[in-house]
């Protein structure tokens, strides 16, 4: 299986490791350099430091075409909403899992088929959930 993650902050290096492994291939794009470093020696993962002047050149160059599931966690709303939109409807991702903080824009893109999550508690739990559909 191949994942691929827009954004590395704590949501992201708390969620990879369980997602490593079992010959899952992971690659992670991310403006936060150190982040990128605190997952970078994990078995099955590949780090892409976005400087974004084309998301798209950098999603192309992270495999988004062979990818089975794109998760967009970054810490923006907007970026997770455009670029999930464009995971999902240029690259046709099978499994496209899009993480909103606002309850509006929740709502709306969930309207559209994505698979949302937004903050909750047991939001690690949400997008494990999301992820086996």
């Amino acid at each position: 299986m191949r994942v691929l993650i827009l954004g590395c902050g704590r949501l992201t290096t708390t969620l990879v490791p369980d997602l490593a492994g079992n010959g899952t291939e992971i690659t992670i794009l991310s403006r936060d350099r150190e982040c990128l470093e605190s997952v970078s020696d994990i078995p099955g993962v590949e780090v892409v430091l976005t400087i974004e002047p084309t998301m798209q050149d950098y999603l192309q160059l992270a495999g988004v075409d062979t990818t089975d599931i794109f998760l967009a966690l970054s810490d923006d709303d907007h970026r997770n909403a455009l670029t999930a939109q464009i995971a999902r409807h240029i690259f046709n991702v099978p499994k496209v899992i899009c993480h909103l903080d606002n309850p509006q824009l929740q709502i709306l893109y969930a309207s559209l088929g994505l698979d949302v999550v937004g903050y909750s508690f047991g939001l690690l739990q949400d997008i494990r959930q999301s992820i086996e559909k």
